[in-house]
């Protein structure tokens, strides 16, 4: 496979079956996919700003402000003011917000994690780093020529 075309689909199709394994699940795990995504994003310990959760995460954010509201509203967040931010929050989960996503997430960590194992036995490369650097180095030459485009031509 030497045609960059031919791999570049090939790569983009396997990231959206890897979507697609998320996303079917949901409605089984009885979840909307924001509220799985946003359950994932906060299932660290740490507090997130709505502005990191949605460069992170890639959330649409009037997407993340609807599930952001229904999980407040459920008693799973809460939403505290940074100091020194005039509109920005950190979002959190409560004591009930870790049970639920616990619930949630456990069958989803397991997975991964059977699936990772298969992965690493099967290629000793860090599949990962690689994926981040690409994931970088595309961000970069996209946004290099998008200003291309942009600019008037002279």
């Amino acid at each position: 496979m030497n045609n960059i075309r031919e791999m570049m689909r090939k790569f983009t199709v396997a990231l959206n079956s890897i979507d697609e394994a998320y996303c079917s699940n949901t409605k089984i795990m009885g979840v909307k996919e924001s509220e799985l995504w946003l359950l994932y994003a906060l299932d660290d310990d740490d507090a997130h700003s709505q502005k990191q959760i949605c460069e992170e995460w890639g959330f649409p954010k009037t997407t993340l402000n609807t599930a952001i509201k229904q999980a407040e509203a459920a008693g799973h967040l809460t939403m505290t003011h940074i100091p020194g931010k005039r509109r920005e929050m950190n979002v959190c989960l409560t004591e009930e917000g870790k049970a639920y996503a616990k619930q949630v997430l456990s069958p989803i960590y397991a997975a991964e994690k059977m699936a990772l194992e298969a992965t690493i036995r099967r290629y000793s490369i860090d599949f990962i780093e690689v994926l981040d650097y690409f994931g970088a180095c595309l961000k970069s030459a996209l946004e290099d020529n998008m200003r291309e485009r942009k600019e008037p031509d002279r």
